[in-house]
C-alpha cells in the first residue's frame, strides 16, 4: 500500500497515530506558507483542517490516485488559502469589517471549484499533445508571438486559430462529460 493511500485510509479511519504524523510532517510547512502569505497562526491551523476534511470527502467519493501526499495536501492547502485571501479581499469593507460567511460555504465552494478543476485536468489529459503545448503556453500568459517562435508557427493568425480550436476542443469534452452536467445542477 502507497504512502499516500495509507494517510488517507488513515484519516478515514480516524487513525490518531497516521493523523498525528501527518501533521508534524505538513503543519510547519503549511503554516510557514501563511504567514508568508498574509496570514496567521489561526489561519493555518484552519486550513490545514479545512485540507484534510477535504481529502477525506473526495477519498470517500472516488478513491484518490496521489503520487506524493505532501505535495497534493500543500497545494490543496495553498488552494484553500489564495480562496480564503480572494474572498477577504473581496469582502472587506472600508471600515475593516467582514461580513460574516458560513464556513462550510466556504469550503463547499472549495470543493465545488476543486471539481471543476478536476474535470478540466481530465479532458486537458485528452487533447493531442499539440494542443496541450499551446493551451499550456497560452493558459501560463505566454503571448501569441513567444507561442509562434517557440512552437515555428508560420503567423500570428495561426497561433490563434490554433489556440481557438484547442480551447473549442476542450470546451466540447467537458460539455460533454457527466461531471459537467452533474456540476451544473
Amino acid at each position: 500500500m502507497l504512502q499516500s493511500e495509507r494517510y488517507l485510509n488513515g484519516l478515514i479511519e480516524k487513525d490518531n497515530v497516521v493523523t498525528l504524523k501527518i501533521y508534524k510532517k505538513n503543519f510547519p510547512k503549511i503554516e510557514l506558507y501563511i504567514l508568508r502569505n498574509n496570514g496567521e497562526r489561526e489561519d493555518a491551523k484552519d486550513v490545514f483542517h479545512d485540507a484534510l476534511l477535504y481529502l477525506i470527502i473526495k477519498h470517500k467519493e472516488k478513491p484518490l490516485k496521489i503520487n506524493s501526499f505532501e505535495a497534493y495536501l500543500f497545494t490543496t492547502c495553498k488552494n484553500i488559502w489564495r480562496t480564503k485571501l480572494k474572498n477577504k479581499k473581496e469582502w472587506v469593507i472600508k471600515d475593516n469589517s467582514v461580513p460574516l460567511i458560513s464556513k462550510e460555504d466556504d469550503l463547499s465552494l472549495f470543493i465545488l471549484k476543486e471539481e471543476y478543476l478536476d474535470l478540466y485536468r481530465d479532458m486537458f489529459q485528452l487533447l493531442s499533445e499539440n494542443c496541450k503545448e499551446i493551451l499550456g503556453k497560452y493558459f501560463s500568459g505566454q503571448s501569441y508571438e513567444d507561442i509562434l517562435n517557440d512552437l515555428s508557427y508560420s503567423s500570428i493568425n495561426t497561433v490563434r486559430q490554433r489556440v481557438f480550436k484547442c480551447k473549442s476542443k476542450i470546451i466540447k469534452l467537458i460539455k460533454a462529460d457527466s461531471r459537467f452536467l452533474k456540476l451544473n445542477k
